[in-house]
């Protein structure tokens, strides 16, 4: 099934990429359209024109501190995510799983290293289509009056010259495109056939479905085993945990639902939040428990709730509480970084501070680094 839905979203978000690079550059290759042609300068120039800073120009809105921040959040936050982790069961054994992490890690870099490329094509784009251009030019746009008509576009002729100006300034822009929509609409805005624009949806749907299942499996398998079964009712049957486990991924739906409706920022601010909060949470506990045989559960827990709280009080602070960056300007997309240094610390201090885990752990520890034998497998699937 992952399989299937990476194909559909790769092959989704590929094409249009090739082919609106073919249509601005003659080159099918969006990476090196990117890099060799004068399609950065043509947008740099325009960007300018219009009095926003260049399209390319680097630390133009957060400074080098709060992108390192942020790239550290996102590189180790992936290493914590609990259905990223999950996928790796699905492998008979460690070479297995490092193998296949190898190839995930190539296709993601072809994923990643086209992002750069279509969303300059997607500025440029959007600028040609929608900059200066009449009110009666604009409506005659199919694919404007779809958008528009949810909310997530909008035009107001503001200073009713009869044509709809595109500005860095809020009080004077006539134009506001919600950054959600960018990769959908792209392929419509490039006038690409309509078979391409049904693929890049179905590939949005194949991304969600991807992502969720993997989620809803890690909630049902945690609260129904590791809560319910080891804490609340050890002796509870097979039947109940499974119960159990799909009630807590109806509220899990629940939830999403009413985030999914109410977002607390765009897709991609979200998308931090719930690394950093994951870089500051697990990753440290992952690192340790397979590096550090002096780690134990005291400071794993001690760590995890620190750096979890610290992050989540920040986001929350500055996103939604006013509170300005006070940490050197970073921002709450990349707090997560901070907070994975202070769970390190406090885990390895209070590790230190503690008893030992048991010689069995360690030695399972030592496994874990140069598996010599297969374990047995309760122990293979996590039930120790």
């Amino acid at each position: 099934t992952q399989v299937a839905q990476y194909c559909v979203l790769i092959i989704a978000y590929l094409i249009p990429a090739i082919a609106i690079s073919l249509l601005l550059t003659n080159n099918p290759i969006p990476q090196l359209a990117f890099t060799f042609s004068d399609i950065a300068e043509k947008l740099n120039q325009v960007q300018v024109d219009l009095g926003f800073a260049e399209y390319t120009q680097p630390f133009a809105n957060k400074s080098l501190l709060d992108v390192l921040f942020i790239t550290i959040a996102l590189m180790v936050g992936t290493a914590g995510l609990p259905h990223v982790i999950v996928r790796f069961y699905t492998v008979p054994d460690v070479r297995s799983a490092r193998y296949s992490a190898g190839w995930a890690l190539l296709f993601i870099a072809i994923l990643y290293t086209t992002a750069p490329a279509l969303s300059m094509f997607a500025r440029y784009n959007l600028i040609d289509s929608l900059h200066n251009q009449t009110i009666e030019e604009v409506r005659q746009l199919d694919w404007a009056s779809k958008w528009e008509n949810t909310g997530l576009l909008t035009f107001e002729d503001k200073n009713n010259d009869g044509r709809f100006q595109l500005t860095p300034e809020k009080a004077t822009n006539e134009i506001e495109i919600d950054r959600d929509i960018i990769v959908l609409a792209t392929p419509e805005v490039a006038k690409l056939a309509p078979w391409v624009i049904a693929l890049v949806a179905a590939g949005g749907l194949a991304a969600a479905l991807s992502t969720a299942s993997g989620l809803l499996l890690v909630i049902s398998s945690s609260f129904a085993h590791d809560i319910y079964y080891r804490l609340i009712n050890p002796e509870a049957s097979e039947t109940q945990r499974v119960f159990f486990g799909r009630v807590m991924v109806g509220f899990g739906l629940v939830i999403a639902g009413f985030f999914g409706i109410n977002p607390p920022g765009f897709v991609g601010q979200v998308v931090a939040f719930a690394f950093g909060l994951a870089a500051a949470s697990f990753f440290p506990a992952i690192i340790l428990g397979i590096f550090d045989k002096r780690t134990n559960k005291e400071g794993a827990i001690a760590g995890m709730v620190t750096g979890l709280t610290f992050t989540a009080f920040y986001i929350i602070g500055v996103k939604f509480g006013g509170m300005s960056p006070w940490f050197f300007g970073v921002s709450a997309e990349g707090i997560g970084t901070l907070g994975m240094i202070i769970n390190l610390v406090v885990t390895l201090v209070v590790s230190r501070l503690t008893p030992p885990p048991p010689p069995e752990i360690q030695e399972m520890v030592e496994e874990l680094r140069i598996p010599e034998t297969e374990l047995p497998p309760g122990e293979a699937a996590g039930e120790f």
